[in-house]
């Protein structure tokens, strides 16, 4: 029942962006080719990636805090950037969440949910979204037809989630995670691959590159016909190869990084068979990043049940020790683990016995 629901649930979204997209279709920003960025290559990218600015917000009060971008773009409104907190009331640990491409709202529950247990949550804004947008076409400026406004469009998002890190570390946080979902997770991917202050990283139905995703997902059909009379897909494979985490593998395999990816099973925008190489790579250099596959698509990873079983394992991953009262309250919540390639922690070889003696003390 759930996966049926699941899957009407996924084409009623993928309807609602094709159906968005035909609206704007006047708006559509035409393809264009960049020789200036295209000429780039990957032991150029950490350089690329290199923040510009120091990490000094504008404002900072409780529950908000607002920074210059680090890239100044013709928008005045996408050149601040505001970010939610949600206080744990501990400097333990701080998790950064990057929102979905075309977000209408954020992700309340989840950052409740985390700030209780201790990890304050911080969610950012990626340019042309929420506040950041000048009207309701902006969105389409982070990711469109013009390869080299894509590329600067992403590259500012991953210097404001750098900046957001920085303050964070000078804030006196001794843990610093990212969580980001699709285009959320490669940023959120991208900012673990060269923030060395990150210490783990989830990325939720995230693609392993952008070529890949908008060539084959449902809903970029109509970014695809702008694209395909004009160039392959190896060749916006190779203009955006500096967005492609596969091409970023040895910034994501350093020591100290731990990663975790949450994925669809019936995924039809970033499709398991173009999504999973990052991975292999990965198990290839001895690696044993954290897998949860599940049983929805891509939107329904947000909806019950799907999105409860996703937190409790983000959760797991984020806090190796989880406190006796989040053991308790998990005890009966049951998945089938025999989809999800477990990394050992040191509280999960407890025996059940020796789990009931401590939760009975």
């Amino acid at each position: 029942m759930f996966r049926y629901l699941a899957g009407r649930y996924d084409r009623k979204n993928i309807g609602r962006s094709l159906t968005r997209q035909k609206r704007i279709k006047h708006r559509a920003i035409p393809f264009r080719f960049d020789d200036s960025f295209a000429l780039r290559t990957i032991p150029e990218a950490e350089k690329f990636f290199e923040p510009l600015g120091a990490a000094v917000p504008l404002v900072e009060e409780a529950g908000r805090v607002v920074f210059t971008s680090d890239i100044q773009s013709d928008d005045e409104k996408n050149n601040e950037f505001g970010c939610l907190i949600a206080d744990s009331g501990s400097k333990g640990h701080a998790l950064v969440v990057f929102h979905h491409w075309y977000a209408r709202r954020r992700y309340p529950a989840f950052s409740k949910f985390f700030a209780s247990r201790g990890i304050t949550v911080v969610e950012a804004t990626l340019p042309f979204h929420f506040d950041r947008a000048s009207d309701e076409f902006s969105e389409e400026k982070l990711l469109n037809a013009d390869l080299g406004m894509t590329v600067g469009s992403l590259r500012q998002a991953v210097l404001d989630g750098r900046k957001i890190v920085r303050w964070l570390h000078a804030q006196g946080y001794s843990e610093i995670s990212v969580v980001g979902m699709c285009i959320g997770g490669l940023i959120a991917g991208l900012i673990a691959s060269y923030e060395h202050k990150v210490g783990k990283a989830v990325l939720m139905v995230a693609p392993d590159g952008l070529a890949d995703m908008v060539w084959t997902g449902e809903t970029f059909r109509r970014l695809r016909d702008r694209l395909g009379s004009s160039i392959s897909l190896e060749e916006l494979r190779n203009a955006w190869r500096l967005l492609d985490l596969r091409k970023n593998l040895w910034e994501l395999s350093r020591p100290g990084l731990d990663l975790m990816f949450v994925v669809g099973k019936n995924d039809k925008i970033v499709r398991p068979e173009v999504s999973g190489g990052l991975v292999d790579d990965l198990r290839a250099c001895n690696l044993s990043p954290q897998m949860v596959r599940l049983n929805c698509g891509h939107s329904s990873v947000g909806m019950f049940p799907y999105n409860i079983i996703a937190a409790r394992r983000v959760l797991r991953f984020l806090k190796e020790t989880p406190t006796l009262a989040e053991l308790w309250e998990m005890r009966g919540f049951r998945y089938d683990f025999s989809e999800t390639q477990m990394k050992p922690t040191r509280w999960s070889w407890l025996s059940s016995a020796a789990l009931r003696k401590r939760l009975d003390s």
